[in-house]
């Protein structure tokens, strides 16, 4: 199975979510300059979206064994964006707890029926979302940056 099939589903339970939402996956649409953080000119997430001033940022595995490094992606997504999650196939992983302790979701992709189940729930109202911001602070400018980024390619 490749790792696109999931994307789809994913964008659709996105917008479904009221974000407007692309797949990025390996196009260069949406390119993130990460190097002030870390030691690379930039990185190019799976999927993104935008409602209102807050961005989702999705990273897809469909590999239980390169949790760690899409944990450590999604951890470098945090600073950009208020909504982060990790997505595996169906039976992949069912729980991760560590996760919730970094203010990052999971989501579950079934290929079959191309539904979306989050596993870990992030919050939806603004007056919760300190609960993540907390956990690990999203850099607000850069979000801003990013979210009016990602409007000029929706256009």
């Amino acid at each position: 199975m490749k790792q696109n099939v999931l994307y789809e589903p994913i964008r659709t339970w996105l917008e479904g979510r009221g974000f407007k939402a692309l797949v990025t996956g390996s196009k260069t649409t949406i390119v993130i300059p990460i190097n002030e953080l870390v030691p690379m000119p930039y990185k190019i997430p799976d999927l993104i979206g935008v409602r209102n001033q807050r961005v989702v940022i999705v990273e897809v595995e469909k590999d239980k064994k390169n949790f760690f490094n899409a944990f450590g992606r999604c951890l470098l997504w945090r600073c950009f964006a208020t909504f982060v999650y990790l997505a595996y196939p169906k039976g992949k992983v069912s729980r991760a707890p560590v996760l919730n302790q970094f203010g990052v979701g999971l989501l579950e992709v079934d290929i079959n029926s191309q539904t979306v189940k989050e596993l870990i729930n992030l919050p939806q109202e603004e007056s919760e979302l300190i609960r993540v911001w907390e956990l690990h602070p999203t850099e607000f400018q850069r979000e801003l940056q990013l979210a009016e980024q990602i409007r000029k390619s929706l256009e």
